[in-house]
C-alpha cells in the first residue's frame, strides 16, 4: 500500500506513526565551514491489523484482513566532521562526509529530499557567521565572493540490488536547495530492497581574500517519502489548486508546489495580472512508456468523431469512465543530451518530441526545465489538423489545473487580456520591443534557455522562447521571444523547434 496523507490548511500533511532526527554540531575556528546534517524521517507505516466476527442465529462466520506495514527509514552516521579551518582566498573541497542509509521494505520505490535550513530555517541555504558576516551558497572557486556548496556520492563498495540515483545537479557540487529538492530516488520496482542502499553527503568552500575571520554554521536536512512520487510534508499540490490558490492573494505571493507526476517542485507566483504562473520552466519527462490522464494532466477534451472536432487528439487518446486517457508517441519519449547537440530530435511539425539538458547547473527559478516542440507542448501525437490562424488547443503537457498562455490580436493593455505574453510584458517590462530587462527580473524569472533546431541547442544564454498553446499556421506556433535587445510577445515560428514552457492557472 501506499503513503498515506491528510490536507491541514490547504497543506499535505504527512502521516508518520515513527519520526527521528539528529542534528550534528561542529566548531572550528577562524575561516570555518560548517555543515550540521539534520534529518527527519519517514520511518514506519503501519497499515493495520484487523479482526471482526459476525453471526446469525443459524449460521456464523469469521472473517480477517491482514494489512502488510511497509517500514522505511532513513539514518546517517558521520565518518568525517563537517568543518574546516581555510584560509582566506582559497578554495577547499571534499569537506566532511555523513553516510545517509535508506531502507524500504516493499517495491513501490522512494526519493530523498533536501533542503537548507540555516538557523532551523526551512530554505535559508546561509552560513552565518559569528562575526555578523555570512557566506551564500553558490559553487565559485575564486573572485571576491565566498561560497558554499553540497555534493552527494554513492558509497563506494555498495552492494545493495538497488542503488538510488543522484538526482543532477548534485552529482556534482551544487547550490544548497532553498526549497524542498529531490536528491536521491530509487523508482517502483520488482527488485528486492531489503538490504537498503547509501550514498555519501560532503562539502566545498571558497573563501575570498576579503571574508571575514570567524566561524560559520550552516546546515542542510533530509526527508525521505514514500512512494517515489509522493512530496514532502507540508507541500503544496501543483494539480490541487483549489486547495490552496486562495493563499496566494496578493501580487508577488509564491510557493513552491509539487507536480504530482514526477514529485518535481516549482516556483509558482501571483502577478499583477491576476495570474498564477509557474516562475521556472517546466521539467516533465516523458519516457518510453508514460500514459497520461486528465486526473493529473491538464487534458479536456478528446476527439468526437461525430463533430470532427479536436481531431488533433484523436491519435493515441482513449476516455474510460469520464477520464481521458493519452499514450505519447514513441517521437514524444524526452532525450538526454548534454552540451549543444541533440540527437535523434525529431524536427517535425506534426509529431511530437522532447528532450533534457542534463548538464544543467539552474535550480529554481533558473533551472532549465526541459524543451518541447509545439505538437507535445498541446499534449498531441499529431497536430496536423489544427492550423487555423489564432485557434488556440484545448489540452496540454501542463499539469491538470494548468494551461498554456495565450496569445491574441486582442489589446495587451486591457484588462484580462487573452494576449497574455503581451500582458506581461506590458506590466512588467513597460511594453517594450528591445529590452528584456523587466522580464527575468522577479517575480517573473523568464530566462534565457535558448531553443533546439534540427539537432542543435541554439542561442543558449541569447534567447529565452516560450511556447503559447496558439496557432499561427499549418507550419507554425505562436510564442514569446526575449532577449537583452529584442521582445516579442506575439512572435511565431517552426512548430517542430524546441522551446520552453511556462504554464499558468487555468
Amino acid at each position: 500500500m501506499g503513503h498515506r496523507t491528510t490536507k491541514t490548511n490547504h497543506k499535505v500533511k504527512v502521516h508518520k506513526t515513527m519520526s527521528c532526527r539528529v542534528d550534528f554540531f561542529y566548531y572550528a575556528f577562524r575561516n570555518v565551514l560548517l555543515a550540521s546534517v539534520p534529518l527527519l524521517v519517514v520511518c514506519a507505516f503501519v497499515l493495520g491489523l484487523s479482526v471482526s466476527r459476525s453471526s446469525a442465529r443459524v449460521s456464523s462466520s469469521d472473517s480477517l484482513a491482514i494489512s502488510v506495514p511497509s517500514s522505511c527509514t532513513l539514518s546517517s552516521s558521520v565518518d568525517e566532521t563537517h568543518s574546516a579551518s581555510i584560509v582566506n582566498g582559497t578554495y577547499e573541497d571534499n569537506i566532511g562526509r555523513t553516510t545517509l542509509t535508506t531502507f524500504c521494505n516493499d517495491k513501490n520505490g522512494y526519493s530523498v529530499y533536501a533542503i537548507g535550513d540555516s538557523l532551523n530555517s526551512e530554505g535559508n541555504n546561509t552560513l552565518i557567521g559569528s562575526n555578523g558576516s555570512n557566506i551564500s551558497s553558490g559553487t565559485a572557486t575564486s573572485g571576491d565572493t565566498s561560497n558554499w556548496a553540497m555534493k552527494l556520492s554513492l558509497k563506494a563498495g555498495d552492494t545493495s540490488p538497488t542503488p538510488p540515483s543522484i538526482i543532477d545537479p548534485f552529482t556534482n557540487y551544487s547550490t544548497v536547495p532553498t526549497y524542498w529538492t529531490r536528491v536521491a530516488t530509487i523508482p517502483a520496482s520488482t527488485t528486492d530492497m531489503e538490504k537498503g542502499s547509501s550514498f555519501t553527503t560532503t562539502y566545498a568552500t571558497y573563501i575570498s581574500p576579503t571574508q571575514a575571520a570567524g566561524t560559520y554554521l550552516g546546515q542542510v536536512k533530509y526527508l525521505l517519502t514514500h512512494p517515489s512520487t509522493v512530496p514532502p510534508t507540508s507541500a503544496y499540490i501543483m494539480q490541487e489548486v483549489a486547495d490552496w490558490e486562495d493563499e496566494l492573494t496578493n501580487e508577488g505571493d509564491s510557493v513552491v508546489a509539487f507536480d504530482n507526476r514526477d514529485g518535481k517542485s516549482y516556483w509558482v507566483t501571483k502577478l499583477a495580472d491576476g495570474h498564477i504562473w509557474m516562475t521556472q520552466n517546466l521539467d516533465f519527462d516523458i519516457t518510453d512508456n508514460t500514459t497520461l490522464n486528465s486526473q493529473t494532466t491538464d487534458l479536456n477534451v478528446a476527439y468526437d468523431p461525430t463533430t470532427e472536432q479536436y481531431a488533433e487528439y484523436s491519435d493515441g487518446y482513449t476516455e474510460s469512465n469520464g477520464i481521458i486517457y493519452w499514450q505519447p508517441a514513441s517521437s514524444a519519449t524526452t532525450i538526454d543530451f548534454t552540451d549543444t547537440t541533440v540527437a535523434n530530435w525529431c524536427n517535425s511539425k506534426t509529431t511530437p518530441c522532447s528532450a533534457n539538458k542534463t548538464d544543467d547547473t539552474g535550480m529554481g527559478h533558473n533551472s532549465t526545465g526541459d524543451y518541447y516542440n509545439w505538437t507535445i507542448a498541446i499534449a498531441s501525437n499529431n497536430s496536423a489538423s489544427l492550423q487555423n490562424k489564432n485557434n488556440t488547443a484545448s489540452n496540454s503537457i501542463c499539469p491538470k489545473g494548468w494551461r498554456l498562455p495565450i496569445i491574441s490580436n486582442e489589446s495587451e493593455t486591457l484588462p484580462n487580456s487573452t494576449n497574455e505574453f503581451a500582458r506581461l510584458n506590458y506590466i512588467y517590462n513597460k511594453g517594450l520591443t528591445n529590452n528584456d530587462a523587466g522580464l527575468v527580473m522577479p517575480p517573473l524569472w523568464f530566462s534565457k534557455k535558448g531553443y533546439i533546431y534540427a539537432e542543435s541547442l541554439l542561442s543558449l544564454e541569447t534567447y529565452g522562447d516560450y511556447w503559447a498553446g496558439t496557432v499561427h499556421d499549418a507550419t507554425d506556433g505562436k510564442f514569446l521571444r526575449l532577449s537583452s535587445n529584442f521582445v516579442n510577445p506575439s512572435y511565431y515560428y517552426n512548430r517542430g523547434n524546441g522551446a520552453s514552457i511556462r504554464c499558468l492557472v487555468r
